[in-house]
C-alpha cells in the first residue's frame, strides 16, 4: 500500500470516528432535549422536593409540566396566575403577602385555553381560589381569536399521557438535526465546557443522566437542568411558577425605541392582530369571563383582569397613526364598558412606563421582568387599599 493509499483510509476512519462520535453524542442529547412523560414527572419531582428552578423539556410544552406543578401545589395555594410566556413575569413578590400564589402561564397559551382551564378548575374546586388573575392581550392579538373557547383536563394523569408530536420525528430527521451545524458547535461548547469544569466527571453526566446535577444560581436559588439547551444558566420554573429570566437579555432605551416603531408600523404582526377585528374583542370570550368572575364573586373570590405591560414607547407609537389609534381606541372601549358592566377591574398596564417601568425591565416588545410587574401591581393594589379602583380600566 503507498503511503498516499495509507494516508487516505486513516484519513477516511479519522473522519469517521469523529463523525460518528458526534452523532452519537448527538443524538443523546437531542433524546434529552425532546423530553417526555418521564421527564416531566421526574422535573416536576424534583422541584417539589428541592423548590428549586427547573422546567421539562421541551419549553413549548410547558403546559404538562405546569400541570403536574399545580396538582402538588394546588393545597397550598389560593391564587392563580393565568397567561402566556408574557406573563411568567409575575411572580409571589407581586401579590401582597395575604395571597398564596402559583403562576401557571404557559407557553403560547391563548386566551380560549385558558377560559378552559379557570373553568376546569372552577368545576373541580369551588371555593378554593380567592383571586384569579387573567391577562387580556391585544398585542399578540389572543383577546381577538375566533376559535371558541376550549375545554381542558389539567389532571396529572392527561398531563403524563400527552407527549406532542415526539413520536412523528423520524430517525432520518434526528440525524439530519444531530449533524447541523449549529448542534456541532454547541456539542464542542458543551465538552469544552465539560473540560473546564471543577468535575468533570459530574458534568460528563449531560449525556447519560436524565438531568444535570444540582447547582446554585447566582441569586442564591437551587437549580437542576432537565434539559440540554441551557446548562448552568438558571434558566427555568421558580417553585412559584414565575420564570428565573436567567441570562436574558435587557434592552436599552435605543433598542426599546426601535422596537416600539417598528411594532407600530401597519406590516407588524401586532398592528395587524390588533386590527384584525376592527379592534372588537371576542364577544364569546367575555361572555365566558364575565361568567367564570360571577362564580369566584359567588365563591368570596375575585377575578382581576390585566392588559399585560408593552415595552415603554408602544402603545404611543402605535396610536401616532389613524389605523392603529382607532383600533385600540375600539379595543379599550369595549373593555370598559364589559369591565363596568361585569363590576371587575383591567389592569391597563399597556404604557407600561406610566407605572414606572423601564426599557431595561423589557426583554422585546411584550415580555416584561419581574420588576416591571412589581411596579404595576403594587400600584394597583395600593390603590385598592385606599379605596381608589371602582370597575373599568385601571390606570395610573
Amino acid at each position: 500500500m503507498t503511503s498516499a493509499a495509507r494516508y487516505f483510509w486513516v484519513f477516511l476512519a479519522t473522519s469517521g470516528v469523529l463523525i460518528g462520535s458526534i452523532l452519537a453524542l448527538n443524538l443523546l442529547l437531542g433524546e434529552r432535549a425532546l423530553g417526555g412523560p418521564e421527564s416531566t414527572r421526574q422535573a416536576s419531582e424534583w422541584q417539589q422536593q428541592r423548590q428549586g428552578v427547573t422546567y421539562a423539556p421541551p419549553i413549548t410544552a410547558s403546559r404538562r409540566f405546569k400541570a403536574l406543578r399545580l396538582a402538588d401545589r394546588l393545597p397550598e395555594i389560593d391564587t392563580l396566575v393565568f397567561g402566556s410566556s408574557t406573563a411568567w413575569g409575575i411572580a409571589s413578590e407581586a401579590i401582597p403577602s395575604g395571597y398564596r400564589m402559583y403562576n401557571f402561564a404557559t407557553t403560547g397559551n391563548p386566551l380560549a385555553s385558558i377560559i378552559g382551564e379557570a373553568q376546569y378548575l372552577l368545576e373541580r374546586h369551588p371555593g378554593h381560589f380567592r383571586l384569579m388573575v387573567i391577562p387580556l392581550e391585544w398585542a399578540i392579538g389572543s383577546l381577538f381569536d375566533t376559535v371558541s373557547a376550549s375545554t381542558a383536563d389539567l389532571s396529572p394523569q392527561a398531563a403524563l399521557a400527552t407527549t406532542g408530536n415526539i413520536e412523528s420525528i423520524t430517525l432520518w430527521r434526528k440525524i439530519n438535526d444531530a449533524l447541523a451545524y449549529p448542534k456541532v458547535v454547541n456539542l464542542f461548547r458543551t465538552i469544552r465546557s465539560i473540560a473546564r469544569s471543577a468535575n468533570p466527571g459530574v458534568a460528563v453526566s449531560i449525556f447519560l443522566a436524565p438531568a444535570g446535577p444540582e447547582y446554585q444560581c447566582t441569586d442564591g436559588a437551587l437549580a437542576r437542568d432537565f434539559d440540554v439547551v441551557n446548562q448552568g444558566k438558571c434558566v427555568g420554573f421558580r417553585y412559584d411558577g414565575s420564570w428565573s429570566f436567567g441570562g436574558e437579555k435587557r434592552l436599552s432605551p435605543e433598542q426599546a425605541a426601535v422596537l416600539a416603531r417598528a411594532a407600530a408600523a401597519p406590516s407588524s404582526k401586532f398592528s395587524r392582530s390588533l386590527c384584525s377585528t376592527e379592534g372588537e374583542p371576542n364577544p364569546e370570550y367575555l361572555q365566558a369571563l364575565a361568567a367564570i368572575s360571577r362564580q369566584l364573586a359567588g365563591e368570596k373570590g375575585q377575578a382581576l383582569f390585566i392588559m399585560p405591560p408593552l415595552v415603554p414607547g408602544f402603545e404611543v407609537a402605535m396610536t401616532r397613526d389613524a389605523p392603529g389609534r382607532e383600533c385600540l381606541v375600539r379595543t379599550k372601549a369595549a373593555l370598559q364598558q364589559w369591565a363596568v358592566l361585569t363590576q371587575v377591574v383591567v389592569i391597563d398596564a399597556g404604557r407600561s412606563e406610566h407605572y414606572g417601568c423601564a426599557p431595561s425591565e423589557f426583554i422585546d416588545e411584550h415580555h416584561a421582568y419581574p420588576e416591571c410587574y412589581r411596579r404595576i401591581l403594587d400600584r394597583f393594589f395600593q390603590s385598592l387599599q385606599e379605596g381608589l379602583v371602582k370597575p373599568g380600566l385601571f390606570q395610573p
